[in-house]
């Protein structure tokens, strides 16, 4: 293969993977474009969760398709070729756009969870080797509370002062401690099919939820997939984010 063959097939391949995106936004919006811009530019005021993500690398390969698409080829070339990994940017960019990253792929898979008998013991045991702060709470498959860190500490807090000072563990199982989980320490459910970057969304919010738990059928009821918590955020956004240049 010669330079300039390897030179057409990169720019091919690029503008192949921008006319994807666009189409992509087309099926998605349920109209046509002018081009690839101004798919981006609609997609951003429909809030479009891939999009606004991939906005800074997308604005810039917009410019690098708008320059090769509409210079004079000299050769069989256009003014500009790109390099390798403005490419496979594109062609990743388009590809979340076409499949946006689903949940299911990012979350904590099969977590470790607890029983309403489990002893407190047990519980502080997942808490310190496991560094979490909250943990599902399951009876026979079905879904009874989440225990977190500052719940046990509220009951902590009450046992100390009901008993005079004195702490008293024993036989104190995890029921006991989810009588003291408030209102908005209560997870929220979703499917494996929700978009990553919306439940990312959700976990940055300030009234955010301390868990998100997904199931089977994004319900309370279904069976339990995997935990997202806001502290998974970060990896999340930076594993379905393209980064160029």
């Amino acid at each position: 293969m010669t330079d300039n063959t390897g030179q057409r097939d990169a720019a091919d391949r690029f503008i192949n993977a921008t006319e994807q995106a666009k189409k992509a936004l087309e099926g998605k919006y349920q109209r046509k474009f002018s081009g690839l811009g101004a798919a981006v530019r609609h997609a951003e005021e429909q809030r479009d969760h891939v999009v606004r993500q991939n906005a800074a690398a997308l604005h810039v390969l917009v410019d690098l398709r708008n320059v090769i698409q509409h210079s004079r080829v000299n050769k069989g070339l256009p003014i500009a070729i790109p390099r390798d990994d403005a490419v496979e940017a594109m062609e990743r960019i388009g590809a979340h756009i076409e499949h946006h990253p689903l949940i299911k792929d990012f979350m904590v898979k099969n977590p470790a969870v607890l029983a309403p008998n489990s002893a407190i013991e047990e519980a502080s045991e997942h808490v310190v080797r496991l560094d979490l702060s909250q943990l599902p709470v399951y009876h026979e498959g079905s879904y009874v509370g989440l225990f977190t860190t500052n719940a046990m500490a509220r009951w902590l807090g009450n046992a100390v002062r009901s008993e005079n000072g004195t702490l008293i563990i024993e036989n104190v199982k995890v029921a006991e401690i989810l009588e003291h989980v408030e209102q908005h320490e209560m997870p929220k459910f979703v499917g494996p099919n929700k978009s990553a970057l919306k439940v990312c969304e959700t976990l940055s919010k300030e009234t955010a939820p301390p868990a998100i738990l997904v199931t089977t059928d994004g319900t309370a009821a279904g069976q339990l997939q995997g935990i997202v918590t806001r502290f998974d955020v970060a990896r999340i956004l930076r594993e379905a984010t393209v980064s160029y240049p």
